[in-house]
């Protein structure tokens, strides 16, 4: 906050940190407060911000920044039960995309939202209708 222009930001080497074995996660902490008003605390947002900040681009570094907010981050809060297996808590969030690098680059919808086996919220899928003469008339 002290520096002169240009002011130096506060990012750690993070595919550096990843390729060294280290396990990474990205949170958000300022969610409408007085010091930042723009936090949402959508971890999707979290993830597009940070690959683009860290420079991980690629395919591969999307699929990384996807494991930062997701797998990565329930090992840095040492959950219990986390995951997609058989005894997990059944707590998700089921995304309108094809795999992590669509969540992040198009914001996937959220679906649904289940909280511990319980259904929280449930939103229609995104659809798009075209109007290109040769091309399907909608995309999912």
């Amino acid at each position: 906050r002290h520096d002169t222009y240009p002011k130096r930001r506060g990012m750690t080497r993070v595919p550096e940190l990843m390729a060294a074995g280290v396990t990474v996660a990205f949170g958000h902490d300022c969610v409408m407060d007085p010091w930042y008003s723009l936090g949402s605390g959508d971890m999707l947002e979290v993830a597009h911000m940070g690959l683009h900040v860290a420079q991980m681009t690629s395919q591969a570094g999307m699929r990384q920044c996807f494991d930062a907010i997701t797998v990565n981050a329930a090992k840095v809060m040492g959950l219990r039960g986390y995951g997609l297996a058989v005894g997990c808590d059944a707590s998700f969030v089921l995304l309108q995309a094809r795999d992590p690098v669509d969540a992040i680059r198009l914001r996937a919808t959220r679906l649904k939202v289940w909280r511990q086996g319980v259904l929280l919220s449930e939103t229609a899928p995104a659809t798009a209708r075209l109007s290109l003469p040769g091309r399907p008339a909608a995309v999912p």
